[in-house]
Protein backbone atom coordinates (compact mmCIF):
# COMPACT_ATOMS: atom_id res chain seq x y z
CA UNK A 1 0.00 0.00 0.00
CA UNK A 2 1.40 3.60 -0.59
CA UNK A 3 1.88 5.78 1.72
CA UNK A 4 0.12 9.33 1.81
CA UNK A 5 1.93 12.31 0.13
CA UNK A 6 2.95 14.11 3.30
CA UNK A 7 4.82 11.01 4.72
CA UNK A 8 6.56 10.78 1.51
CA UNK A 9 7.40 14.83 1.12
CA UNK A 10 8.79 14.43 4.79
CA UNK A 11 11.33 12.19 3.24
CA UNK A 12 12.13 14.61 0.66
CA UNK A 13 15.14 16.19 2.16
CA UNK A 14 16.46 13.86 3.92
CA UNK A 15 16.29 10.66 2.22
CA UNK A 16 16.25 12.49 -1.36
CA UNK A 17 13.22 10.18 -2.46
CA UNK A 18 13.61 11.63 -6.25
CA UNK A 19 10.42 14.02 -6.10
CA UNK A 20 11.39 17.15 -8.06
CA UNK A 21 11.21 20.78 -6.70
CA UNK A 22 8.75 21.56 -9.03
CA UNK A 23 6.10 18.65 -8.54
CA UNK A 24 6.39 19.35 -4.71
CA UNK A 25 5.87 23.06 -5.32
CA UNK A 26 2.92 22.15 -7.64
CA UNK A 27 1.45 19.94 -4.77
CA UNK A 28 1.84 22.76 -2.30
CA UNK A 29 0.47 25.46 -4.38
CA UNK A 30 -2.93 23.20 -5.38
CA UNK A 31 -3.35 22.25 -1.61
CA UNK A 32 -2.98 25.60 -0.63
CA UNK A 33 -5.79 26.78 -3.05
CA UNK A 34 -7.93 24.03 -2.08
CA UNK A 35 -8.06 25.42 1.46
CA UNK A 36 -8.61 28.88 0.66
CA UNK A 37 -11.84 27.66 -1.38
CA UNK A 38 -12.53 26.00 1.46
CA UNK A 39 -12.37 29.17 3.75
CA UNK A 40 -14.21 31.48 1.30
CA UNK A 41 -17.47 29.09 1.61
CA UNK A 42 -17.13 29.31 5.36
CA UNK A 43 -16.89 33.04 5.60
CA UNK A 44 -19.57 33.08 2.78
CA UNK A 45 -22.47 34.02 5.65
CA UNK A 46 -20.32 37.35 6.26
CA UNK A 47 -19.58 38.52 2.59
CA UNK A 48 -21.71 40.88 0.71
CA UNK A 49 -23.99 38.45 -1.39
CA UNK A 50 -23.22 40.96 -4.12
CA UNK A 51 -19.77 40.73 -3.96
CA UNK A 52 -19.15 37.28 -3.27
CA UNK A 53 -22.14 35.75 -5.12
CA UNK A 54 -20.42 32.82 -6.60
CA UNK A 55 -19.75 31.54 -2.79
CA UNK A 56 -23.61 32.83 -1.64
CA UNK A 57 -25.12 29.65 -2.62
CA UNK A 58 -22.94 28.07 0.19
CA UNK A 59 -25.33 30.44 2.60
CA UNK A 60 -28.41 27.84 2.23
CA UNK A 61 -26.78 25.54 4.10
CA UNK A 62 -27.49 25.80 8.15
CA UNK A 63 -24.27 27.68 9.41
CA UNK A 64 -23.55 24.60 11.42
CA UNK A 65 -23.99 21.76 8.21
CA UNK A 66 -22.24 24.51 6.09
CA UNK A 67 -19.01 24.53 8.64
CA UNK A 68 -19.54 20.66 9.56
CA UNK A 69 -19.20 20.02 5.36
CA UNK A 70 -15.70 22.48 5.28
CA UNK A 71 -14.06 20.79 7.71
CA UNK A 72 -14.74 17.31 7.06
CA UNK A 73 -13.40 17.88 3.10
CA UNK A 74 -10.68 20.30 4.94
CA UNK A 75 -9.78 16.87 7.11
CA UNK A 76 -8.80 15.55 3.70
CA UNK A 77 -5.44 16.92 4.51
CA UNK A 78 -4.58 15.10 7.37
CA UNK A 79 -2.41 11.66 6.51
CA UNK A 80 -4.72 9.41 8.57
CA UNK A 81 -8.40 10.86 6.97
CA UNK A 82 -6.57 10.38 3.25
CA UNK A 83 -5.15 7.26 3.73
CA UNK A 84 -8.53 6.05 4.82
CA UNK A 85 -10.12 7.79 1.73
CA UNK A 86 -7.34 6.20 -0.18
CA UNK A 87 -7.94 2.51 0.89
CA UNK A 88 -11.38 2.95 -0.22
CA UNK A 89 -10.80 4.12 -3.16
CA UNK A 90 -8.56 1.19 -4.05
CA UNK A 91 -10.87 -1.24 -2.82
CA UNK A 92 -13.88 0.63 -5.28
CA UNK A 93 -10.96 0.40 -8.33
CA UNK A 94 -10.31 -3.46 -7.54
CA UNK A 95 -13.91 -4.42 -7.76
CA UNK A 96 -14.43 -2.62 -10.88
CA UNK A 97 -11.06 -4.12 -12.32
CA UNK A 98 -12.93 -7.01 -11.61
CA UNK A 99 -15.81 -6.62 -13.11
CA UNK A 100 -14.45 -4.71 -16.24
CA UNK A 101 -11.97 -7.82 -16.81
CA UNK A 102 -13.18 -9.78 -20.05
CA UNK A 103 -12.14 -10.30 -24.02
CA UNK A 104 -13.52 -7.50 -24.68
CA UNK A 105 -12.71 -4.84 -22.67
CA UNK A 106 -13.80 -1.62 -23.90
CA UNK A 107 -17.37 -3.13 -24.72
CA UNK A 108 -17.80 -4.01 -21.00
CA UNK A 109 -16.32 -0.77 -20.16
CA UNK A 110 -18.90 1.50 -22.78
CA UNK A 111 -21.59 -0.83 -21.20
CA UNK A 112 -20.67 0.33 -17.43
CA UNK A 113 -19.96 3.58 -18.50
CA UNK A 114 -23.80 4.14 -20.22
CA UNK A 115 -25.00 2.25 -17.33
CA UNK A 116 -23.89 5.04 -14.90
CA UNK A 117 -24.71 8.01 -17.03
CA UNK A 118 -28.14 6.59 -17.04
CA UNK A 119 -28.59 6.25 -13.13
CA UNK A 120 -27.30 9.94 -13.39
CA UNK A 121 -30.85 10.75 -14.74
CA UNK A 122 -31.98 10.18 -11.25
CA UNK A 123 -30.23 13.03 -9.38
CA UNK A 124 -30.77 15.49 -12.56
CA UNK A 125 -34.23 14.84 -12.12
CA UNK A 126 -34.56 14.51 -8.07
CA UNK A 127 -32.60 17.66 -7.46
CA UNK A 128 -33.51 19.87 -10.63
CA UNK A 129 -33.83 23.50 -10.25
CA UNK A 130 -37.01 24.67 -8.93
CA UNK A 131 -37.67 28.54 -10.56
CA UNK A 132 -36.51 30.90 -13.51
CA UNK A 133 -34.69 33.53 -12.14
CA UNK A 134 -31.91 32.78 -14.12
CA UNK A 135 -31.31 34.11 -17.16
CA UNK A 136 -33.31 33.89 -19.90
CA UNK A 137 -35.40 31.13 -17.84
CA UNK A 138 -39.03 32.70 -17.32
CA UNK A 139 -39.12 34.71 -20.51
CA UNK A 140 -38.71 31.65 -22.32
CA UNK A 141 -40.76 29.70 -20.55
CA UNK A 142 -43.73 32.19 -21.12
CA UNK A 143 -42.88 33.39 -25.08
CA UNK A 144 -42.83 29.39 -25.70
CA UNK A 145 -45.81 28.49 -23.36
CA UNK A 146 -48.46 30.49 -26.01
CA UNK A 147 -49.19 28.52 -29.23
CA UNK A 148 -52.34 30.88 -30.61
CA UNK A 149 -52.66 32.13 -34.04
CA UNK A 150 -50.45 34.79 -33.64
CA UNK A 151 -47.68 33.30 -32.14
CA UNK A 152 -44.11 35.75 -33.02
CA UNK A 153 -41.84 33.51 -35.31
CA UNK A 154 -38.95 34.14 -33.03
CA UNK A 155 -40.54 31.67 -30.69
CA UNK A 156 -39.72 29.32 -33.66
CA UNK A 157 -36.80 30.07 -35.44
CA UNK A 158 -34.84 32.23 -34.13
CA UNK A 159 -30.70 32.96 -35.15
CA UNK A 160 -29.82 33.50 -31.46
CA UNK A 161 -30.35 29.58 -31.04
CA UNK A 162 -31.66 28.22 -33.41
CA UNK A 163 -31.82 24.19 -33.18
CA UNK A 164 -32.22 24.62 -29.29
CA UNK A 165 -35.16 26.71 -29.79
CA UNK A 166 -36.65 25.10 -32.65
CA UNK A 167 -36.48 21.18 -30.97
CA UNK A 168 -37.87 22.66 -28.11
CA UNK A 169 -41.02 24.61 -29.93
CA UNK A 170 -41.37 20.96 -31.75
CA UNK A 171 -41.80 19.57 -28.62
CA UNK A 172 -44.19 21.61 -27.21
CA UNK A 173 -46.59 21.54 -30.15
CA UNK A 174 -46.78 17.77 -29.47
CA UNK A 175 -46.90 17.23 -25.94
CA UNK A 176 -48.69 20.34 -24.84
CA UNK A 177 -51.80 18.86 -24.69
CA UNK A 178 -50.55 16.44 -22.10
CA UNK A 179 -51.85 17.26 -18.55
CA UNK A 180 -49.31 18.25 -16.32
CA UNK A 181 -46.69 19.01 -19.17
CA UNK A 182 -45.47 22.69 -19.25
CA UNK A 183 -42.66 23.88 -20.86
CA UNK A 184 -40.60 24.18 -17.68
CA UNK A 185 -41.51 20.48 -17.46
CA UNK A 186 -40.07 19.97 -21.27
CA UNK A 187 -36.84 21.77 -20.99
CA UNK A 188 -36.13 19.60 -17.24
CA UNK A 189 -36.31 16.50 -19.53
CA UNK A 190 -34.09 18.01 -22.28
CA UNK A 191 -31.54 19.10 -19.62
CA UNK A 192 -31.51 15.22 -18.20
CA UNK A 193 -30.87 13.68 -21.63
CA UNK A 194 -28.00 16.01 -21.94
CA UNK A 195 -26.54 15.77 -19.17
CA UNK A 196 -27.00 11.46 -19.27
CA UNK A 197 -25.00 12.09 -22.71
CA UNK A 198 -22.78 14.26 -21.45
CA UNK A 199 -21.29 11.96 -18.36
CA UNK A 200 -20.77 9.22 -20.63
CA UNK A 201 -19.20 11.30 -23.25
CA UNK A 202 -17.33 12.84 -20.37
CA UNK A 203 -16.23 9.15 -19.40
CA UNK A 204 -15.10 8.37 -23.24
CA UNK A 205 -13.19 11.69 -22.60
CA UNK A 206 -11.47 10.55 -19.57
CA UNK A 207 -10.24 7.21 -20.81
CA UNK A 208 -8.77 8.97 -23.95
CA UNK A 209 -6.69 11.40 -21.84
CA UNK A 210 -5.75 9.56 -18.56
CA UNK A 211 -3.09 6.42 -18.75
CA UNK A 212 -3.60 5.11 -15.68
CA UNK A 213 -6.82 4.56 -13.49
CA UNK A 214 -5.58 7.37 -11.05
CA UNK A 215 -5.34 9.70 -13.83
CA UNK A 216 -8.76 8.92 -15.75
CA UNK A 217 -10.58 9.37 -12.17
CA UNK A 218 -8.34 13.30 -11.67
CA UNK A 219 -10.24 14.33 -15.11
CA UNK A 220 -13.67 12.91 -14.97
CA UNK A 221 -14.10 13.91 -11.33
CA UNK A 222 -12.60 17.69 -11.72
CA UNK A 223 -14.85 18.46 -14.57
CA UNK A 224 -18.08 16.12 -13.13
CA UNK A 225 -18.12 18.36 -9.51
CA UNK A 226 -18.09 21.53 -11.58
CA UNK A 227 -20.87 24.26 -11.05
CA UNK A 228 -21.64 23.81 -14.86
CA UNK A 229 -23.16 20.89 -13.92
CA UNK A 230 -26.26 22.57 -12.62
CA UNK A 231 -27.19 22.64 -16.41
CA UNK A 232 -28.44 19.09 -16.12
CA UNK A 233 -30.35 19.79 -12.83
CA UNK A 234 -33.59 20.57 -15.25
CA UNK A 235 -32.13 23.77 -16.03
CA UNK A 236 -34.13 26.36 -18.22
CA UNK A 237 -32.27 28.25 -20.84
CA UNK A 238 -30.11 27.45 -24.10
CA UNK A 239 -27.06 25.78 -22.98
CA UNK A 240 -27.93 22.62 -21.97
CA UNK A 241 -27.29 20.98 -25.13
CA UNK A 242 -24.51 22.67 -26.52
CA UNK A 243 -22.50 21.76 -23.37
CA UNK A 244 -23.19 18.24 -24.84
CA UNK A 245 -22.09 19.12 -27.77
CA UNK A 246 -19.10 20.97 -26.90
CA UNK A 247 -17.76 17.70 -24.85
CA UNK A 248 -18.47 15.60 -28.38
CA UNK A 249 -16.46 17.79 -30.04
CA UNK A 250 -13.33 18.14 -27.96
CA UNK A 251 -13.32 13.66 -27.39
CA UNK A 252 -13.48 13.44 -31.07
CA UNK A 253 -11.01 16.51 -31.76
CA UNK A 254 -8.70 14.09 -29.36
CA UNK A 255 -9.27 10.87 -31.32
CA UNK A 256 -8.55 12.93 -34.59
CA UNK A 257 -5.30 13.59 -32.98
CA UNK A 258 -4.46 10.29 -32.21
CA UNK A 259 -5.29 9.07 -35.74
CA UNK A 260 -8.28 7.26 -34.41
CA UNK A 261 -10.96 8.91 -36.35
CA UNK A 262 -11.18 11.35 -39.26
CA UNK A 263 -11.34 15.30 -38.76
CA UNK A 264 -14.93 15.03 -40.82
CA UNK A 265 -16.62 14.06 -37.10
CA UNK A 266 -15.37 16.90 -34.69
CA UNK A 267 -16.24 19.25 -37.55
CA UNK A 268 -19.82 18.18 -37.89
CA UNK A 269 -20.40 17.93 -34.10
CA UNK A 270 -18.97 21.84 -33.50
CA UNK A 271 -21.30 22.55 -36.75
CA UNK A 272 -23.62 21.16 -35.19
CA UNK A 273 -23.12 22.42 -31.97
CA UNK A 274 -23.12 25.38 -33.42
CA UNK A 275 -26.54 25.16 -35.05
CA UNK A 276 -28.25 24.73 -31.95
CA UNK A 277 -26.28 27.98 -30.11
CA UNK A 278 -23.51 30.45 -32.24
CA UNK A 279 -21.50 31.33 -29.26
CA UNK A 280 -19.72 27.99 -29.67
CA UNK A 281 -18.38 29.23 -33.16
CA UNK A 282 -15.10 30.48 -31.05
CA UNK A 283 -14.08 26.81 -30.89
CA UNK A 284 -13.48 26.57 -34.58
CA UNK A 285 -9.50 27.98 -34.02
CA UNK A 286 -8.96 24.98 -32.24
CA UNK A 287 -10.84 22.68 -35.14
CA UNK A 288 -8.17 25.03 -37.42
CA UNK A 289 -5.22 23.97 -35.11
CA UNK A 290 -6.54 19.93 -35.91
CA UNK A 291 -6.63 20.83 -39.32
CA UNK A 292 -3.09 21.93 -39.53
CA UNK A 293 -1.63 19.47 -37.26
CA UNK A 294 -3.18 16.41 -40.04
CA UNK A 295 -2.13 18.59 -43.03
CA UNK A 296 1.21 18.72 -41.94
CA UNK A 297 2.16 15.68 -41.30
CA UNK A 298 1.97 15.14 -45.09
CA UNK A 299 4.64 16.26 -46.83
CA UNK A 300 7.00 15.56 -49.57
CA UNK A 301 8.04 12.45 -48.21
CA UNK A 302 5.06 11.14 -48.55
CA UNK A 303 5.71 10.97 -52.43
CA UNK A 304 3.89 11.07 -55.61
CA UNK A 305 0.57 13.40 -55.92
CA UNK A 306 -0.46 12.65 -52.52
CA UNK A 307 1.96 14.80 -50.75
CA UNK A 308 -0.19 17.82 -52.40
CA UNK A 309 -3.54 16.14 -52.10
CA UNK A 310 -3.60 15.11 -48.25
CA UNK A 311 -3.25 18.15 -46.84
CA UNK A 312 -5.87 19.42 -48.78
CA UNK A 313 -8.50 17.04 -48.15
CA UNK A 314 -7.95 17.19 -44.39
CA UNK A 315 -9.09 21.12 -44.87
CA UNK A 316 -12.25 19.72 -46.99
CA UNK A 317 -12.95 17.61 -44.26
CA UNK A 318 -12.84 20.36 -42.15
CA UNK A 319 -15.02 22.87 -43.98
CA UNK A 320 -17.19 20.49 -45.82
CA UNK A 321 -19.53 20.04 -42.41
CA UNK A 322 -19.91 23.52 -41.33
CA UNK A 323 -21.16 24.37 -44.86
CA UNK A 324 -23.58 21.50 -45.05
CA UNK A 325 -25.08 22.28 -41.88
CA UNK A 326 -25.11 25.93 -42.14
CA UNK A 327 -27.09 25.44 -45.95
CA UNK A 328 -29.46 23.09 -43.99
CA UNK A 329 -30.07 25.09 -41.37
CA UNK A 330 -30.29 28.16 -43.66
CA UNK A 331 -33.07 26.79 -45.39
CA UNK A 332 -34.77 25.15 -42.33
CA UNK A 333 -35.03 29.08 -41.16
CA UNK A 334 -35.98 30.63 -44.71
CA UNK A 335 -39.13 27.94 -45.12
CA UNK A 336 -39.78 29.25 -41.49
CA UNK A 337 -40.12 32.81 -42.90
CA UNK A 338 -36.87 33.74 -40.49
CA UNK A 339 -34.13 33.74 -43.28
CA UNK A 340 -30.52 34.60 -42.75
CA UNK A 341 -30.89 38.57 -43.01
CA UNK A 342 -32.72 38.08 -39.96
CA UNK A 343 -29.08 38.06 -38.32
CA UNK A 344 -28.82 41.39 -39.48
CA UNK A 345 -31.92 42.76 -37.92
CA UNK A 346 -34.01 41.38 -34.93
CA UNK A 347 -31.62 38.18 -34.13
CA UNK A 348 -28.43 40.25 -34.45
CA UNK A 349 -25.68 39.03 -31.92
CA UNK A 350 -25.67 41.49 -29.10
CA UNK A 351 -28.66 40.58 -27.02
CA UNK A 352 -31.39 43.44 -26.17
CA UNK A 353 -29.24 46.31 -27.38
CA UNK A 354 -27.48 44.82 -30.37
CA UNK A 355 -24.60 45.58 -28.40
CA UNK A 356 -22.22 42.58 -27.96
CA UNK A 357 -18.72 43.22 -26.28
CA UNK A 358 -18.50 44.73 -22.85
CA UNK A 359 -17.62 48.97 -23.16
CA UNK A 360 -14.75 50.48 -23.06
CA UNK A 361 -14.87 53.46 -21.03
CA UNK A 362 -18.75 54.85 -21.11
CA UNK A 363 -22.25 52.89 -20.50
CA UNK A 364 -24.62 53.19 -22.97
CA UNK A 365 -28.08 51.51 -22.78
CA UNK A 366 -29.37 50.15 -19.51
CA UNK A 367 -28.02 46.49 -20.38
CA UNK A 368 -24.43 47.36 -19.95
CA UNK A 369 -23.64 46.93 -16.39
CA UNK A 370 -19.60 48.08 -15.95
CA UNK A 371 -17.24 48.91 -18.64
CA UNK A 372 -13.96 46.58 -19.66
CA UNK A 373 -11.63 46.95 -17.27
CA UNK A 374 -13.38 48.15 -14.49
CA UNK A 375 -13.37 46.71 -10.45
CA UNK A 376 -16.55 45.35 -10.73
CA UNK A 377 -16.19 44.14 -14.47
CA UNK A 378 -13.44 41.87 -12.88
CA UNK A 379 -15.09 40.74 -10.23
CA UNK A 380 -17.91 39.67 -11.53
CA UNK A 381 -15.40 37.74 -14.48
CA UNK A 382 -13.59 36.34 -10.91
CA UNK A 383 -17.36 35.23 -9.27
CA UNK A 384 -18.25 33.46 -12.82
CA UNK A 385 -15.28 31.16 -13.24
CA UNK A 386 -15.28 30.44 -9.43
CA UNK A 387 -19.15 29.57 -9.30
CA UNK A 388 -18.76 26.97 -12.85
CA UNK A 389 -14.98 25.66 -12.17
CA UNK A 390 -13.77 26.59 -8.86
CA UNK A 391 -10.07 25.22 -9.51
CA UNK A 392 -9.99 25.34 -12.98
CA UNK A 393 -8.12 28.34 -13.77
CA UNK A 394 -6.13 28.41 -10.53
CA UNK A 395 -5.20 25.18 -11.78
CA UNK A 396 -4.29 26.69 -15.07
CA UNK A 397 -2.19 29.63 -13.72
CA UNK A 398 -0.25 27.00 -11.46
CA UNK A 399 0.69 24.96 -14.12
CA UNK A 400 1.99 27.61 -16.24
CA UNK A 401 3.83 29.69 -13.76
CA UNK A 402 5.78 26.03 -12.74
CA UNK A 403 6.73 26.41 -16.31
CA UNK A 404 7.77 29.63 -16.68
CA UNK A 405 9.90 29.23 -13.71
CA UNK A 406 11.23 26.01 -15.09
CA UNK A 407 11.84 27.66 -18.49
CA UNK A 408 13.58 30.29 -16.72
CA UNK A 409 15.71 28.33 -14.55
CA UNK A 410 16.77 26.34 -17.71
CA UNK A 411 15.90 23.16 -16.40
CA UNK A 412 13.94 20.11 -17.91
CA UNK A 413 11.82 17.77 -16.48
CA UNK A 414 11.75 13.92 -17.69
CA UNK A 415 8.49 15.36 -19.42
CA UNK A 416 10.68 16.81 -22.06
CA UNK A 417 12.97 14.19 -22.45
CA UNK A 418 10.67 11.89 -22.95
CA UNK A 419 9.44 14.86 -26.09
CA UNK A 420 12.69 15.04 -27.39
CA UNK A 421 13.40 11.18 -27.19
CA UNK A 422 10.66 11.26 -29.78
CA UNK A 423 8.14 9.07 -27.91
CA UNK A 424 4.64 8.96 -29.84
CA UNK A 425 2.57 9.58 -26.40
CA UNK A 426 4.32 12.45 -25.93
CA UNK A 427 4.02 13.85 -29.17
CA UNK A 428 0.22 13.41 -28.98
CA UNK A 429 0.33 14.94 -25.20
CA UNK A 430 1.85 18.11 -26.54
CA UNK A 431 -0.80 18.28 -29.40
CA UNK A 432 -3.69 17.54 -26.91
CA UNK A 433 -2.58 20.21 -24.80
CA UNK A 434 -2.81 22.88 -27.75
CA UNK A 435 -5.93 21.45 -29.04
CA UNK A 436 -7.49 22.43 -25.52
CA UNK A 437 -5.30 25.05 -24.86
CA UNK A 438 -6.65 27.42 -28.28
CA UNK A 439 -10.11 26.05 -27.27
CA UNK A 440 -10.00 27.19 -23.55
CA UNK A 441 -8.14 30.69 -24.33
CA UNK A 442 -10.98 31.47 -27.27
CA UNK A 443 -13.98 30.78 -24.78
CA UNK A 444 -12.25 32.41 -21.91
CA UNK A 445 -11.64 35.40 -24.19
CA UNK A 446 -15.63 35.13 -25.18
CA UNK A 447 -16.29 35.06 -21.22
CA UNK A 448 -14.52 38.13 -20.65
CA UNK A 449 -15.46 40.39 -23.83
CA UNK A 450 -18.23 39.62 -24.29
CA UNK A 451 -21.49 41.84 -22.75
CA UNK A 452 -23.96 39.82 -20.48
CA UNK A 453 -27.12 41.87 -20.52
CA UNK A 454 -28.42 40.75 -17.30
CA UNK A 455 -25.03 41.21 -15.46
CA UNK A 456 -22.86 38.15 -14.47
CA UNK A 457 -25.07 37.04 -12.16
CA UNK A 458 -28.32 36.50 -13.29
CA UNK A 459 -26.75 35.59 -17.29
CA UNK A 460 -23.88 32.97 -15.14
CA UNK A 461 -25.06 30.57 -17.78
CA UNK A 462 -24.10 32.41 -20.62
CA UNK A 463 -20.97 31.30 -19.86
CA UNK A 464 -21.07 28.34 -18.53
CA UNK A 465 -20.06 26.18 -21.17
CA UNK A 466 -17.00 27.17 -21.17
CA UNK A 467 -16.12 25.47 -17.72
CA UNK A 468 -16.28 22.28 -19.68
CA UNK A 469 -13.95 23.62 -22.00
CA UNK A 470 -11.25 24.61 -20.15
CA UNK A 471 -11.69 22.74 -16.81
CA UNK A 472 -10.67 19.61 -18.90
CA UNK A 473 -7.52 21.02 -19.60
CA UNK A 474 -6.78 21.86 -16.39
CA UNK A 475 -7.06 18.59 -15.43
CA UNK A 476 -5.16 17.28 -18.01
CA UNK A 477 -2.16 19.50 -17.70
CA UNK A 478 -2.41 18.71 -13.55
CA UNK A 479 -2.12 14.70 -14.43
CA UNK A 480 1.03 15.62 -16.95
CA UNK A 481 3.03 16.88 -14.17
CA UNK A 482 2.56 13.96 -12.30
CA UNK A 483 2.92 11.73 -15.30
CA UNK A 484 6.09 13.17 -15.98
CA UNK A 485 7.86 11.51 -12.79
CA UNK A 486 5.64 7.72 -13.21
CA UNK A 487 8.56 5.93 -11.45
CA UNK A 488 8.31 7.26 -8.03
CA UNK A 489 5.27 5.64 -5.93
CA UNK A 490 4.85 9.09 -3.60
CA UNK A 491 4.51 11.16 -7.13
CA UNK A 492 1.38 8.68 -7.99
CA UNK A 493 0.15 8.54 -4.28
CA UNK A 494 0.56 12.12 -4.07
CA UNK A 495 -1.55 12.94 -7.58
CA UNK A 496 -4.71 10.54 -6.07
CA UNK A 497 -4.17 12.76 -2.45
CA UNK A 498 -4.33 16.14 -4.79
CA UNK A 499 -7.18 14.62 -7.31
CA UNK A 500 -9.14 13.72 -4.22
CA UNK A 501 -8.83 16.67 -2.12
CA UNK A 502 -9.90 18.99 -4.97
CA UNK A 503 -12.62 16.91 -6.24
CA UNK A 504 -14.19 16.59 -2.77
CA UNK A 505 -13.91 20.68 -2.09
CA UNK A 506 -15.41 21.13 -6.25
CA UNK A 507 -18.23 18.45 -5.17
CA UNK A 508 -19.29 20.38 -1.81
CA UNK A 509 -19.35 23.88 -3.97
CA UNK A 510 -21.21 22.35 -6.32
CA UNK A 511 -23.69 20.63 -4.07
CA UNK A 512 -24.42 23.67 -1.99
CA UNK A 513 -24.90 25.50 -5.63
CA UNK A 514 -27.63 22.50 -6.62
CA UNK A 515 -29.09 23.03 -3.32
CA UNK A 516 -29.59 26.44 -3.70
CA UNK A 517 -31.47 26.42 -7.17
CA UNK A 518 -34.04 23.32 -5.57
CA UNK A 519 -35.32 26.17 -2.92
CA UNK A 520 -38.42 27.59 -4.74
CA UNK A 521 -38.33 31.44 -5.28
CA UNK A 522 -41.57 33.61 -4.85
CA UNK A 523 -43.32 33.64 -8.36
CA UNK A 524 -42.11 36.66 -10.51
Amino acid sequence: MTRPMEWEIGRLKGRKIGLSRELYLTCLAVRLIALVAIGLHLVAYLLPEEVAWSVWPYTALPAPVGWLGGLLVASLILSPVDRALGRWSQRLRSVLSDRLQSSNVRGRQRLWFALTAAGMAIPFWLLRIRHLRWGDAYFIARALSYTGPDRPIWTIYNWQAPLTIFLHAQLWFLLNPVPGVSVQTLYAVTSLLAGVGFVYVLFLLARSLGTSWTEKAAIFGLVITTGSMQLFFGYVENYTLISLGILLTLYLGVRCLRGQTSLAWPSLALALTNAFHPSTVVLWPAMGYVAWKLSSAYGPQAGSSQANHQPRLEWVKLLVPPILVFAGLAALMSAGGHGPLALLSNDRPGGADGIPFVPLFRLTTEWQHYTMFSMAHLLDWANEHFLISPFGIPILFVVLATYLVRRVAGSSSPEEGQRHSGDDLASWDAQITWFLAIASLAYLLLTFVWNPDYGGRKDWDLFAPSAFVYTPLAAYLLVRRFRAWPENAAVQCGMGQTARLLIAVSLLHTMAWIYYNTIPWPAV
